[in-house]
């Protein structure tokens, strides 16, 4: 009786043994996946300034259009046309850049908004139009801006040939 008294409780401490181990682990995975998300989602991909390795949205450039306002350069993912704008968070205030495909470059994208000071930090949130959800986000400071240049056009002028008398 002894024996099987002493088998039947080497048996349940076992059992309770792998099941705290179990729940630890099970414990430890939930904490983990936890820490990876925000507010019950994933956190957002980084925005930053184009590299060789891009292949997500990435900032080009910043500058001053000939009508004062800043246009944001940046290259996307896809040649269609972005679904995207950006809204630009300076101290209490957010600005809504919407966002149009380039010209002449199938993967280049224009935003375009009110000039924001140089030198201060500034974020940056993609944001989807069609689900209006974010999809990058990052902190830039502008350290300068390039100015647009007005363009000089010249006709040519006639010049006659020279005049000289052959030796």
């Amino acid at each position: 009786m002894q024996r099987n008294r002493l088998i039947a409780g080497v048996v349940i401490l076992a059992v309770f043994i792998i099941l705290v181990i179990s729940g630890s682990i099970v414990l430890a995975r939930e904490r983990n996946s936890r820490q990876a998300r925000v507010y019950g989602r994933e956190p957002l991909p980084a925005l930053s300034y184009c590299s060789s390795k891009q292949v997500k949205h990435c900032i080009l450039s910043f500058h001053l259009g000939s009508d004062g306002n800043m246009v944001i350069n940046m290259l996307s993912d896809t040649s269609t046309p972005p679904d995207f704008y950006i809204k630009v968070r300076h101290d209490a205030e957010e600005s809504i850049y919407p966002c149009q495909k380039a010209e002449r470059f199938s993967t280049s994208v224009m935003c375009k908004g009110p000039a924001m000071p140089a030198g201060e930090a500034l974020q940056f949130v993609i944001i989807s139009t069609d689900e209006d959800i974010p999809l990058a986000q990052g902190d830039f400071t502008i350290i300068g801006f390039a100015l647009a240049t007005p363009e000089f056009f010249s006709t040519p002028t006639f010049s006659p040939p020279p005049t000289r008398l052959p030796r």
